[in-house]
């Protein structure tokens, strides 16, 4: 009896489980999901091996619902199964530093004091109309007040708010960026004074070829991959 007892319970608990998988595909909630399990599909993968007519067959189901079912199970599992494709253990890049004379260092210090007082620019009534970006654009219109450095409106992009030009462009850290989409392009790069960004187009399998190229040649990346633990 004590057996029958911890089995019953272990039955259960697989089958809620198993229902709150299923009520996480599109269009399904928790009665549907029961429904799936009582027809005997009890993993959203069991699903995407089913063809569409046995879904669809099920009674509560229908059609329509079994064709989104289908489709939205299908996309799952293959998401799931690329996921574990993209996840690659990170590259332990050397920490690589750059040496910068006083002069160098000091204007470091006035840009970011600088950055810190900076204003935010945007597009005049920005705040007031969705269809305008935030982003910065010229005032034009007799009547724009921002136009005419009206008190209260936002400030004009002036000269006056640029970083001191001898670092101007410069990484915090105090290397140069430059872009990088493959191995190759890591060959133009001066190791003295510049550092590699990955392109945020470039996939993690590349990702992983240049980040081991550039441990290689001694080389900085600025936005290496995350450590997966």
């Amino acid at each position: 009896m004590g057996f029958t007892s911890w089995s019953s319970k272990d039955g259960a608990n697989m089958e809620e489980e198993a229902i709150k998988q299923l009520a996480t595909i599109e269009g399904v909630g928790k009665s549907k999901a029961q429904i799936l399990y009582d027809a005997g599909f009890q993993t959203i993968g069991s699903i995407k091996n089913a063809d569409e007519i046995e879904i669809t067959e099920i009674k509560g189901i229908g059609e329509k619902l079994g064709k989104r079912i289908k489709a939205s199970a299908d996309r799952m599992a293959i998401e799931e199964e690329t996921e574990g494709e993209k996840t690659a253990p990170a590259i332990e890049t050397p920490n690589i530093v750059i040496s910068l004379d006083t002069e160098t260092k000091r204007l470091m210090n006035v840009r970011k004091t600088q950055k810190s007082k900076k204003p935010t620019f945007k597009q005049t009534d920005s705040h007031k109309k969705k269809k305008l970006a935030d982003h910065w654009r010229r005032p034009d219109g007799i009547h724009n007040k921002t136009r005419y450095g009206k008190t209260g409106k936002c400030p004009l992009v002036e000269a006056g708010y640029g970083s001191p030009v001898a670092v101007r462009g410069l990484h915090p850290s105090g290397f140069e960026e430059v872009i990088v989409n493959n191995v190759n392009d890591l060959g133009c790069i001066k190791i003295d004074r510049q550092a590699a960004r990955i392109g945020r187009t470039v996939g993690s399998k590349k990702r992983v070829d240049i980040e081991n190229k550039a441990a290689e040649l001694g080389l900085k990346i600025l936005n290496p991959m995350r450590k997966v633990e």
